[in-house]
């Protein structure tokens, strides 16, 4: 059946709508980051070097929960990690969308290797204690592993993650609630940097 052809449910928008606005608010560049939802129990995402900038439909696979393409553009393939996505998903039953990026201020200060300050009203009631997911190399199986060990330790209602030296790892109900996260998390690095290089001064 021809792409053009397939009647997409929702989700699909949502990630194409909500990719693009990613890109355009600075949390990713080139073909970095990823994006996916919950479809049942399968999974769409965004495949391997296609830039969250110019997502399409033929720019999604749709995965099983164990990771096996089921439909896909001919030599599309899902993002490098997708697994850790499906481990999230399984982990956490309530959650249907996530977003990986790779913003400045979240990288930055992951390099610290400390916790993030929460400074703002907002950071507090909405982020909560931010785990750091440990640094392992993009796409491995090592890295799915500490995402999963990570996000298994964190408290229910955690919807934020920090990855040292990588980015960050945000979740939601809706993309809508996901993105928020994603801008909110940045905005509370970006913070903290500031107020740290401002008290060395």
């Amino acid at each position: 059946m021809e792409y053009k052809s397939i009647v997409w449910p929702k989700p699909a928008d949502d990630i194409i709508r909500y990719s693009a606005l990613v890109y355009q608010k600075g949390l990713v560049s080139a073909a970095g980051g990823n994006v996916s939802a919950r479809l049942g129990g399968d999974m769409l995402i965004t495949g391997s070097n296609v830039p969250l900038r110019a997502v399409t439909y033929e720019g999604l696979v749709l995965c099983d929960a164990e990771g096996h393409v089921k439909r896909a553009a001919q030599g599309l393939k899902p993002s490098k990690e997708t697994r850790f996505h499906l481990d999230v998903y399984r982990l956490r039953p309530e959650i249907n969308y996530i977003i990986h990026a790779h913003p400045t201020y979240s990288v930055l200060w992951t390099l610290q290797k400390k916790p993030l300050p929460l400074y703002t009203e907002s950071a507090k009631l909405k982020l909560g204690e931010v785990p750091i997911v440990p640094d392992r190399a993009p796409g491995s199986t090592e890295l799915a592993d500490v995402v999963a060990e990570t996000a298994a330790n964190a408290s229910a209602d955690t919807r934020a993650f920090l990855m040292e030296g990588h980015g960050i790892l945000v979740m939601g109900k809706t993309m809508e609630e996901c993105f928020d996260q994603a801008e909110l998390l940045e905005d509370t690095a970006k913070i903290a940097f500031l107020q740290q290089l401002a008290c060395l001064r």
